[in-house]
């Protein structure tokens, strides 16, 4: 095999007795329990109502804990991630309004229930309660996933030193990388709020991932590996580091991390470690992609015809599935929970730009209505620079596709990469008694264009 180069308290407990069973992500085929003894039935029950933002957490109890993965006002669902220890075991759409008893992750016992009660308008926010016993007593063995040794590390005045072990067609690899401390300080303040693309062509990591690379291959040709073994062996060297949830090195969720922060903390989730693999595939000359499912990531490599496993088609290339969050996985080998998920796939290129908005206002109200101010913050978070920049500001209408006040930048000309420029807006109206919500939108000559909006409000 070859490549080619080039993630009211009756109601509620009267609702959950009615709804048991272990949800899933097609209701035609929901294995709904109707066995009594399964539900949590004491009467020393507790209810929380809760609001969560995309990609939050929510810890539970005990170790449960769910993430919430997408949220779709049109449809009505979510999509939530459930997880045991860090380590997620299920995922699946819950319709707003439906209670949702969930399982072990052995699918034998009920631990709590979920509903859904609101989506917002904004799709960035809902309400959801959750019922347990007063404590999630029941533990069940949870079934063990690879226990990953965690690379050693020796700590210095100024630097963190890992020493990472390996192992590929029964031979050992080890190498260590050394890392100061105000390096991650500095990675540490960098906005989050980019397409996971840009963590891959980041230009910040480009002189460690090529050391890197230059180590992997010396070793793989001392030991008497040739050109073909190389991604293998780049392979299960990720595939070596263990899993380290962003909440327990970040200290919240969602928290994607650029590939010196993951080799900083010896290991990361599927988005990291995914991030970093890539990173070193597109450095070694190979054509890769992320591959997106909902609530996991691994990485695609274009592969030649004659290379067997399973593979998404495209624009016509061929990549070839690889997962990142564990040993033993081959090439073209799909976990079971994604083999008949949709995916999306980002093949990496050469580095783009994007715009990432922000904003603060004010507004002054008269007997006429309302004026609003604006600043706007417009930063470049990809990897080259943004040119011909244009910030476009309206006060949105509840009728759809009008705005009360609207204004358009001059042309920017130039936003280097990790750069960013205030732009204010002064005195856009709003007649008195009439809603309207900020609608900005930010675009160039060579980035696509980045929309956000503020909560509806009343003048």
């Amino acid at each position: 095999m070859q490549f080619q180069r080039s993630f009211s308290y009756f109601l509620l407990i009267l609702l959950f007795i009615l709804c048991i069973g272990c949800v899933s992500d097609d209701s035609s085929t929901n294995n709904y329990d109707q066995n009594p003894d399964q539900v949590l039935s004491d009467p020393d029950v507790e209810t929380y109502n809760v609001s969560l933002k995309k990609t939050a957490v929510l810890d539970i109890d005990n170790g449960y804990s769910l993430k919430l993965l997408e949220i779709n006002r049109k449809e009505n669902f979510v999509r939530l991630s459930f997880r045991k220890d860090g380590q997620e075991y299920l995922t699946s759409k819950l319709l707003t309004g439906n209670n949702y008893a969930i399982k072990d992750p052995n699918d034998e016992f009920v631990v709590y229930s979920v509903i859904v009660d609101k989506i917002y308008d904004n799709s960035f926010l809902i309400d959801l309660t959750y019922t347990t016993k007063s404590s999630i007593s029941l533990e069940v063995p949870v079934l063990d996933i690879d226990q990953q040794k965690v690379p050693e590390v020796s700590i210095g005045i100024d630097t963190i030193s890992r020493n990472y072990e390996w192992e590929y067609d029964s031979t050992k690899f080890s190498m260590t990388a050394e890392y100061y401390k105000d390096n991650y300080g500095i990675y540490s303040e960098r906005s989050r709020t980019r397409d996971f693309d840009q963590f891959v062509t980041d230009t910040y990591d480009d002189t460690l991932i090529s050391q890197l690379t230059s180590q992997v291959e010396k070793m793989a040709y001392d030991g008497g590996y040739g050109e073909n073994d190389i991604p293998y062996i780049t392979m299960a060297f990720v595939q070596s580091l263990p899993y380290v949830s962003d909440s327990a090195s970040a200290g919240y969720d969602e928290y994607p991390r650029f590939p010196f922060e993951t080799l900083y903390h010896g290991g990361g989730d599927c988005e990291d470690s995914s991030i970093l693999l890539a990173s070193l595939l597109y450095d070694m000359g190979y054509g890769v992609a992320l591959i997106e499912l909902p609530g996991h990531m691994a990485v695609g490599v274009k592969g030649e015809d004659d290379l067997s496993g399973s593979y998404y088609n495209y624009n016509g290339v061929k990549y070839y599935y690889l997962e990142t969050t564990a040993s033993g996985w081959g090439v073209g080998v799909i976990p079971g929970d994604y083999t008949n998920e949709e995916a999306t796939i980002k093949p990496i290129g050469i580095g783009s730009p994007e715009l990432s908005l922000t904003f603060t206002g004010t507004g002054e109200e008269n007997y006429y209505g309302i004026y609003v101010d604006l600043e706007i913050v417009i930063e470049n978070v990809g990897s080259i620079t943004a040119e011909d920049v244009v910030i476009y500001t309206a006060l949105e209408s509840t009728d759809e596709g009008m705005v009360w006040d609207q204004i358009k930048s001059d042309t920017i000309p130039e936003i280097a990469p990790e750069s960013s420029i205030v732009y204010s807006v002064s005195r856009l109206k709003v007649p008195d008694g009439e809603s309207y919500r900020v609608g900005i939108t930010g675009w160039g000559s060579n980035v696509n264009s980045e929309y956000i909006y503020s909560e509806w409000r009343s003048s």
